[in-house]
């Protein structure tokens, strides 16, 4: 075994969603929320590429990314669904006693596979050493479904059992420290669970492994923990003819004699057992080249599906390059006498087998993840899953660096901002035993990503890269936890560190920053006074920030060390300061609560988009163009993202801006309605939004978003007095207070904060969710400060509405939000634009709930009284029923539809229109109806 520190000089389908009215799914997967835009094609390169799709592969997966970086939710779910399927409750997740009495060097690893019977008959020699003074006897981890048919110990046969997954073997003889012994096991058997799988692609044979965490011992007999990685592996696999197989390291020979394919593959260095894989189809194969030095170059080699070997081909071309990106600030490329490469299996996303990473879904960052993984996870492996982090915390940070080095600081800047976490947990894992815990992909992976790049900035890029080259260095081909690469990080920087790991990777939360300054002329320039307070309830967090003050002259960086709850310093500059901000270019994972210059609201509404255009297209436009969110009330509009690329609603007017809303522009505004949905990184615009203060100075704010929790943090909680209950899928929105109606929703209503629905003694309970939880829900609120807010004594108002925006009926939600900003914002009559009484558009809303079983609700807005009409016909043309024909007065209108026809009887399931036709005007929407 390598010693730690010492150095060494089937494709499943796509599930794709059925967008036929809303974009809400028409599968058997509620949860799931994948919008349907770029599944394929080279719209999975480069920093603008759009959000990763990844199918479902392992039941009970609900979830989703969130940018077009963030895989992490997919992976973790599957790695530890992977565990929870092949070895299940009761398993061991810590070595035997035994186990640490012996050093593993050695493994050769003989198979015959047959996929006609799944019987995996097998031969593992091992090769290990003595590391106590006295060893007769070694356990093995193998599942006891596995047969072992016979043993040997230094030649001779031997006598062993085989319980509880243990595979207890008598040595020939009692060894001393330091002294070698070979075991031989035969065995057999049909591997169970999901760590290996006898499967099939397009009617051809497939077989797959993948081991991590606990999953080795499900298909061959070894110590199968990352703490003892054997110096080399041999792995012979016999097959059927037509068969390739993909493995680790080098392949040394390959026949096939039209009956059995052989082939021998040999891992020269060190390896951790759940790395250890196979991947075996008829592949077709493509080789490429990475160039390491002039004359000098590694074989790239390509396991493909044969039908997806031209799609794959796009992302396995850009291998060579994001291997010497990182080369370039890593080191060389770990295993430089073997290969690099894919092999294709079913399990949608990626497993970074060492040389030979098995891919799923073939996207930029899901391949720069895994290829990362070659430094951090298979080279230097983490020493237990306690430090998990140092494998996918620096993966997913690494996805950040192929940004930068490909499109620059910006890309890499907007990969971590995807990556932000503010809630609970430790990213240290306290508990083995919970493998969802082990791949929390908020933690681990992600919180895990911004450990490195917080660290880069407190010392420096050029110690950063140091650190890691270090760490290559010295750890490599070995294990590590986190106190080693502390360690390190504290020899190169000189820095004392021990606060930095303590509070990020042993702590829970964040730091939530305000601050207030003034300056005053002295001698040549101006002493400014900061004051910065901590108001987070957890752990004071020891931080240097940057600060960033602004002159006429420009702007310049000054860097305070923060370590208080209140703090207080003295900066000095040439001119007269005419803004400050803290950690402008988000260095820190925090939340700053900026002070808000004097406002004015002198303006009434101010409409901020956070949906992505691109990821929900039709969802968010046709809301727009309803006026879900503002009615007829005159608005301006600002949006965190680009302008579509179809253009604005017409219903909107041209944006005064993108990106966070600045508190210049904030305090203009009497009342602010935010439209949230924490994806593709709008939560950063909330973030970076002086939203707290302006609250606090006297302005309303109504947010309606999805993932409440993320925009929602202390103290945003506490000013709204509600405690979180869970994050789920809503089905129904009971109002609760007088004036306010229930909302019917129009898709999926999934990853949807709930609260307690008892609430503040300065808050008001507005909406309820009931169905699915035994008691009620709230998932509306208000909180009515009783002095109001600094410049506005009946403002501070803050309301809170749980729920995809644009999947809840567009007519309903409109009723709510009009009634929301007239009773409780205090909008007047004369504030309106485009009142009740006049100039109202002709509006046909999209109905809801759809699909629906058994009742729908159709929205309409008439600018002017006139004979009305509402039909509903089937796609063949055929009038089913006439729902409504009235005059009808201008203004807003609902008609329900019960799923009959016009005799009484419930119609077929199937897609069906209606049309509105009232005097000049007509519209029509499609409904699908259900059983």
């Amino acid at each position: 075994m390598r010693k730690k520190g010492q150095p060494l000089a089937i494709i499943l389908p796509l599930i794709i969603f059925l967008t036929l009215i809303t974009g809400a799914s028409a599968g058997s997967v509620e949860d799931a929320d994948f919008p349907i835009s770029s599944q394929m094609g080279d719209s999975r390169i480069g920093p603008d590429a759009p959000p990763i799709l990844l199918p479902p592969t392992a039941a009970g997966w609900q979830g989703e990314v969130r940018s077009p970086w963030d895989v992490a939710s997919y992976l973790a779910f599957h790695k530890a669904a992977a565990f929870d399927a092949g070895t299940g409750s009761g398993s061991r997740e810590i070595p035997t006693g035994n186990q640490y009495l012996y050093d593993v060097g050695y493994y050769d690893i003989v198979f015959n596979l047959n996929p006609s019977t799944h019987v995996l008959t097998g031969t593992v020699t091992m090769r290990a050493t003595a590391s106590t003074a006295s060893l007769d006897m070694v356990e093995l981890d193998l599942r006891v479904n596995m047969n072992v048919s016979s043993v040997t110990s230094g030649g001779a046969a031997t006598t062993y059992s085989h319980l509880s997954d243990i595979l207890s073997i008598d040595l020939d003889r009692t060894y001393s420290s330091g002294e070698e012994f070979i075991l031989v096991i035969d065995y057999s058997g049909t591997p169970s669970g999901g760590y290996f799988a006898f499967d099939s692609n397009g009617g051809e044979t497939l077989i797959w492994t993948l081991s991590q965490p606990y999953g080795a011992r499900t298909w061959w007999p070894c110590k199968d923990y990352p703490f003892d990685k054997p110096d080399s592996v041999d792995i012979h696999v016999t097959v059927p003819s037509g068969l390739i197989t993909a493995s680790n390291g080098s392949l040394r020979e390959q026949t096939d004699d039209g009956t059995l394919a052989y082939s021998w593959w040999h891992e020269e260095y060190p390896i951790a057992t759940y790395l250890v894989s196979l991947a075996i189809h008829p592949y077709s194969v493509f080789t490429d080249a990475y160039v390491y030095s002039p004359g000098d170059s590694m074989d790239l080699v390509f396991y493909d599906f044969p039908a997806h070997a031209a799609g794959n081909r796009p992302i396995n071309a850009m291998i060579k390059d994001i291997i010497g990106a990182f080369a370039s600030v890593y080191n060389e490329y770990p295993f430089l006498n073997e290969k690099y490469g894919h092999a294709e299996f079913p399990w949608g996303g990626g497993m970074e087998h060492q040389t030979c990473t098995s891919l799923g879904y073939y996207a930029e960052s899901i391949a720069a993840h895994e290829l990362s993984h070659m430094w951090w996870g298979d080279m230097i492996t983490c020493e237990d899953y306690h430090h998990i982090w140092l494998n996918e915390g620096m993966a997913t940070y690494s996805e950040a660096i192929w940004y930068e080095l490909a499109y620059g600081p910006e890309a890499y800047h907007q990969d971590l901002s995807a990556n932000q976490y503010f809630g609970p947990g430790t990213i240290y894992v306290p508990d083995l035993s919970n493998t969802n815990r082990i791949f929390d992909s908020n933690l681990s992976y992600n919180k895990g990503s911004w450990v490195p790049h917080m660290l880069r900035h407190v010392v420096g890029d050029d110690d950063f890269f140091e650190i890691l080259n270090t760490y290559y260095t010295q750890y490599g081909y070995s294990v590590a936890t986190t106190e080693d690469f502390q360690s390190v990080a504290e020899s190169v920087s000189g820095l004392e560190l021990g606060a930095f790991f303590t509070q990020w990777i042993y702590g829970e939360y964040f730091p939530i920053y305000s601050y207030s300054w003034n300056a005053a002329a002295s001698g040549d320039g101006f002493d400014i006074s900061l004051i910065v307070d901590q108001l987070q309830s957890s752990q004071i967090f020891t931080m240097p920030i940057d600060v960033a003050i602004t002159t006429a002259s420009g702007e310049e960086i000054q860097v305070i060390q923060d370590h208080l709850a209140t703090q207080s310093f003295m900066l000095h500059v040439d001119e007269e300061p005419l803004s400050i901000v803290l950690d402008p270019d988000n260095w820190i994972l925090r939340l700053i609560l900026s002070p808000l210059p004097e406002p004015t609201f002198d303006k009434e509404i101010l409409l901020v988009n956070g949906v992505s255009w691109d990821s929900y297209g039709a969802e968010i436009l046709s809301a727009y163009e309803d006026r879900a969110f503002s009615g007829d009330l005159a608005i301006d509009f600002w949006d965190y993202f680009d302008e579509p690329g179809s253009g604005y609603p017409s219903t909107l007017p041209a944006p005064r801006g993108h990106g966070a809303v600045p508190g210049d522009i904030l305090g203009e505004y009497k009342n602010v309605i935010w439209i949230g949905n924490d994806y593709n990184g709008d939560v950063s615009g909330w973030i970076d939004s002086p939203i707290y203060s302006y609250l606090g100075a006297g302005g309303n704010v109504l947010l309606m978003t999805r993932r409440g929790e993320s925009f929602i943090m202390d103290p945003y909680r506490e000013y709204l007095g509600i405690d979180w209950e869970s994050e789920t899928t809503i089905y129904d929105c009971i109002a609760v207070e007088p004036g306010l109606s229930d909302i019917a929703r129009i898709g999926t209503q999934s990853y949807n904060a709930t609260f307690s629905s008892t609430v503040g003694p300065e808050s008001t309970l507005l909406f309820e969710a009931q169905q699915g939880f035994g008691a009620y829900r709230g998932i509306g609120v208000i909180a009515i400060p009783p002095d109001g807010g600094t410049y506005n004594p009946e403002g501070g108002r803050f309301a809170f509405l749980s729920g995809r925006p644009y999947r809840w009926d567009h007519f309903d939600l409109q009723e709510n939000v009009i009634y929301i900003l007239y009773h409780y914002f205090g909008i007047e009559a004369s504030d309106v634009g485009q009142s009740e009484s006049s100039n109202l558009s002709f509006i046909l809303n999209h109905p809801g709930p759809n699909p629906f079983s058994a009742l729908t609700s159709i929205g309409f807005t008439l600018p002017t009284a006139e004979s009305t009409r509402l039909a509903v016909w089937d796609i063949s043309g055929r009038l089913v029923r006439v729902l409504l024909d009235n005059k009808m007065d201008a203004g807003r209108h609902s008609v329900k539809w019960d799923g009959l026809d016009g005799s009484g009887n419930e119609v077929a399931t199937g897609l069906y229109f209606y049309r509105l036709e009232s005097g000049t005007h007509s519209a029509q929407q499609k409904v699908l109806k259900l059983k």
